[in-house]
């Protein structure tokens, strides 16, 4: 009877425990989804890091490309963006840069001034471009933004202006 009884709580003990736990047994665990903690796009092409990329605009049609460029490696790293450009979006636009060893390479962050990269687009869209170094390479979805979030008024109202 005893037995019986040691026996009958141990299934309820354990029947309660995976009842209430089951959800972390069967359930995916959304903080380990990869996602962009931030308004911008990021990429990571080999050992360099894109973050947080946007282009804003202003009212009167100026632009500039915001976003920084980590190297997680021990060499530097010359990467190139290339892009369609201008109004009707009919030209390609190439830029090319370098970053150092374990260095960032920031536009309109940390005190720097956005890049001066037409994307073209209007608030809202989605501009598309190519990040590639000499072994890899990323298409990357740009959003385009203006000043209605006020993190991105101060840099808004610095375009177009030297």
């Amino acid at each position: 009877m005893l037995l019986r009884r040691a026996l009958l709580a141990s299934t309820i003990a354990i029947a309660t425990v995976l009842s209430t736990a089951g959800c972390n047994f069967f359930s995916p665990v959304a903080s380990l989804d990869y996602y962009a903690p931030s308004d911008g796009s990021q990429a990571d092409i080999g050992k360099l890091k894109a973050r947080n990329l946007i282009s804003l605009q202003d009212e009167a049609g100026n632009s500039g490309f915001v976003g920084a460029f980590a190297n997680s490696g021990s060499e530097e790293i010359t990467f190139a963006i290339k892009y369609e450009a201008g109004i009707g979006y009919g030209q390609t636009g190439y830029r090319e840069f370098t970053v150092g060893a374990y260095e960032v390479l920031n536009f309109g962050y940390q005190n720097t001034k956005p890049l001066d990269l037409e994307l073209g687009g209007k608030p809202g869209d989605v501009r598309r471009i190519l990040v590639y170094t000499n072994t890899d390479q990323a298409s990357i979805n740009v959003p385009v933004m203006d000043a209605t979030l006020q993190e991105y008024a101060d840099l808004v109202s610095k375009l177009g202006k030297n």
